[in-house]
């Protein structure tokens, strides 16, 4: 591998671990919402679209672009969307249906379902070590955990197992897409998601703290962890970014 090709791995490995660093106050931030689930889903998407439609209209402006070209997503940005948007979804509806060691432990086989759809679906080749870590990472946590699977956490455990696929699914078509704009995809994704979980939601039940924590998923978790996890998707396989 050229010394080009290894400063753009470590690039963009460091960046995909600084977008986790980010997004893992998030299980526990949900567990702290008081609101139920739809409600909570409702705010966290709805004000992600917010900040979402801020940061690309400020990004519209500065290449002069009209509102609607800078919002107005093609067709691939709508399909990375809609994965953004079901990863968004399932994983706060796994959380509180479920231990949060069981959701995350099922998140730990993205890598492997990254790989898999990686080199099946968009025929992407993936080093020999990325698969070998993805394996040891996901027996070694189901071997600790395994006993909490299946019977009342057996919903928490297919919702966690839809964002995992949902997962690998965004940073397969960000790694194989270079023309598409992650934040288009990822402003429709949490929009449509958002008008779908309205009718369930009582907008006006959260209280309290309630307020903080979903402006703080919305507006920061959110938003900046998954725009670096799509930045590093175009530096390193989908399969290592989910790693």
């Amino acid at each position: 591998m050229a010394l080009q090709d290894r400063l753009t791995n470590v690039h963009g490995g460091l960046i995909a671990l600084l977008g986790v660093l980010i997004l893992s106050p998030d299980a526990l931030l949900l567990r702290l919402i008081g609101a139920d689930d739809f409600t909570t889903a409702f705010w966290r998407l709805g004000f992600l679209t917010i900040a979402l439609l801020l940061v690309a209209l400020w990004n519209g402006a500065k290449r002069g672009e009209g509102i609607v070209q800078s919002i107005r997503p093609s067709g691939y940005e709508m399909l990375t969307g809609l994965f953004y948007g079901g990863t968004c979804t399932l994983f706060m509806f796994s959380v509180r249906n479920t231990d949060a060691a069981n959701t995350l432990i099922i998140i730990a086989a993205t890598p492997l379902l990254a790989g898999l759809i990686g080199v099946f679906v968009f025929k992407l080749s993936q080093p020999i070590r990325t698969w070998i870590a993805s394996i040891v990472v996901f027996v070694a946590l189901l071997s600790l955990f395994s006993a909490g699977f299946g019977g009342e956490n057996a919903l928490g455990d297919m919702l966690a197992l839809g964002a995992s696929l949902c997962m690998a699914g965004y940073f397969n078509v960000l790694g194989a897409k270079p023309e598409v704009d992650a934040l288009k995809g990822m402003l429709f994704g949490a929009f449509v998601v958002t008008l779908i979980l309205l009718p369930g939601a009582a907008p006006l039940s959260p209280v309290g703290l309630d307020w903080v924590w979903l402006l703080m998923l919305g507006f920061w978790v959110l938003p900046v962890s998954f725009l670096l996890i799509a930045y590093a998707s175009r530096k390193i396989p989908a399969a290592e970014v989910s790693l």
